[in-house]
């Protein structure tokens, strides 16, 4: 199911494969348990070297070029731990702009006064 994608490359077989793992196993827990041990690969990553880190980023960044199943299962234990920061990150953002365009017009307000 790793080489699994629907646009890219992949095994001649693959659909059978597909079809077959549909069939045999329980894919919400096939990708809980993979993203756990994903999970854990990353963090050793990024404890243990920077720069594995980084390569190990590289990769996801050349995967998501693509529609790979790969990616599914990297995010499949992440969705909860990236939630709260991914929404922080968001908001910071969008209060970071507003703060700039409220900034724009009172600056062009001050302006034409002036």
């Amino acid at each position: 199911m790793l080489y699994f994608t629907e646009t890219g490359w992949t095994l001649p077989d693959m659909k059978q494969v597909s079809s077959d793992f549909d069939r045999d196993y329980d894919q919400g827990e096939y990708e809980q348990k993979i993203g756990g041990l994903v999970s854990k690969i990353q963090s050793r990553l990024r404890d243990q070297c920077e720069s594995e880190g980084e390569g190990w980023d590289r990769a996801l960044m050349k995967l998501s070029r693509g529609d790979h199943y790969l990616l599914v299962l990297v995010d499949a234990e992440q969705p909860a731990k990236k939630g709260a920061k991914h929404n922080l990150k968001v908001l910071v953002v969008a209060l970071a702009l507003f703060a700039l365009v409220a900034l724009d017009q009172w600056f062009r307000h001050w302006m034409r006064d002036h």
